[in-house]
């Protein structure tokens, strides 16, 4: 502000400077008797009066309108910084990458065959809930996409809970599990259902415990696995179950196998969808090869806000705003804060968001292209034919950035995440 003030003040010195002199020189110059000399001089002065008030008038607003470098919240930072500006325009243009066969395992935890199958007849086991009637696969339905089809679970004497229930199926391959991201480990997610009062209800982990030990087999079942007659612990437990649930792997969808190389794996429609993908902005948050921003290869941040545009129907419609998620916790107001889920296997998890209240798949697209990348989605097809091209050693794929999207769009998008998708074959236990 100083330096404003030390310019105008400069400037007024010399305008004042310059009217003497030109008004003087004017009035000699022009012949008029003394009263039109006095009104020349006035006419002249007013001129520079004026210049002088829009002078000041440009300097105090470009003051009050300067960037001072304000300080965001944490989800108002991420909009600004994610949502409008990388939404817009995709720059993620690094080589797409396939899924492993096998995830990464922690430290001194070998997939051990009795471990695994240990962990298998824990994750169908319905004796640890309160009223023996739920386990954890009652919610995670392997031969249906490893959910349950529900908007939201019912555990315990048919109580619900608020949220739908995610696909356990490559989970482990994520950093973050739960919708709002807040376990950090397989076995720290295996816990939770044990004693939440709506799922399996158990009142504490000493419950659970004493529940494994009266169930037939199990002692010697841990002892095998273990080493230990006094091996049935919550640690141990919720480890079988981990490491049952690491063995849960799709990794030869279409995609993966296009992206290791066989041309064919992927239609027109789907590498249509792929390239859509990638130039709107999808690709931003859910990361190859995981398809999540939480996923252990290429992590991106974990949570995102959602919806970050919250000025269409949808967002009502569908109550997207009525659980916040992590933000409920940090955040007075705003939109929700979530961990990004994977879209692998997406096509088979219907119905979609956290509260599953979107039974379609393309109608969640149409969602998020408005409601999360801010786009304009119009009823008709598309007579536009992009030129994408694959570079098969780059692992790379022409991005497609219409201004608007399409119902063929839509369509593509959707064809793309059902090459994410294993087609059902595949998808049952893999320990016998």
């Amino acid at each position: 502000m100083s330096n404003i003030l030390f310019i105008m003040t400069i400037g007024a010195c010399l305008g004042g400077i310059a009217l003497y002199l030109i008004s003087g020189n004017l009035v000699r110059q022009s012949g008029l008797n003394a009263p039109g000399k006095i009104l020349l001089t006035a006419a002249i002065g007013l001129g520079v009066i004026a210049v002088s008030i829009k002078v000041l008038l440009v300097g105090y607003l470009m003051e009050k309108t300067r960037d001072h470098h304000p300080q965001l919240r944490p989800a108002e930072r991420s909009i600004g910084r994610e949502n409008h500006g990388a939404y817009a325009k995709s720059a993620i243009t690094s080589p797409w990458l396939a899924l492993p066969v096998t995830p990464s395992l922690p430290p001194d935890t070998p997939l051990q065959p009795d471990l695994v199958k240990l962990g298998k007849r824990l994750f169908n086991e319905k004796g640890l809930s309160l009223n023996g009637d739920v386990a954890c696969s009652s919610c995670h339905i392997l031969g249906n996409g490893g959910d349950d089809d529900s908007m939201v679970s019912t555990g315990i004497f048919d109580l619900r809970g608020t949220r739908n229930a995610p696909t356990v199926w490559n989970a482990a391959f994520l950093s973050r599990l739960f919708w709002d991201g807040r376990a950090t480990s397989l076995e720290d997610q295996a816990k939770g259902p044990f004693i939440n009062p709506v799922e399996m209800g158990m009142p504490t982990v000493t419950a659970v415990e004493e529940a494994v030990r009266s169930l037939p087999g199990y002692a010697a079942d841990f002892e095998q696995a273990f080493g230990s007659p006094h091996a049935i612990t919550i640690e141990n437990i919720t480890s079988a179950i981990a490491s049952y649930e690491r063995t849960l792997i799709v990794p030869d969808t279409a995609y993966d196998r296009f992206v290791r190389g066989e041309a064919g794996a992927l239609t027109p429609q789907q590498m249509r969808g792929m390239a859509l993908f990638a130039g709107i902005g999808c690709r931003n948050c859910h990361r190859d090869p995981t398809f999540s921003a939480a996923g252990k290869i290429k992590a991106a941040g974990v949570w995102k806000p959602f919806p970050a545009f919250s000025n269409n129907s949808y967002v009502q419609e569908y109550n997207l705003m009525d659980d916040r998620g992590r933000a409920d916790s940090q955040l007075a107001s705003g939109p929700g804060l979530w961990r990004v889920p994977s879209l692998r296997n997406v096509a088979n998890t219907a119905p979609y968001f956290h509260n599953g209240s979107v039974d379609k798949l393309e109608k969640a697209i149409t969602i998020m292209a408005i409601t999360q990348l801010g786009k304009k989605v119009v009823a008709g097809n598309t007579s536009e034919m992009p030129v994408i091209t694959w570079e098969p050693d780059a692992r790379k794929l022409s991005p497609y950035r219409p201004r608007v999207l399409t119902r063929d769009d839509i369509k593509a998008l959707a064809a793309f995440l059902g090459s994410l998708s294993d087609a059902g074959d595949t998808m049952s236990a893999p320990v016998q």
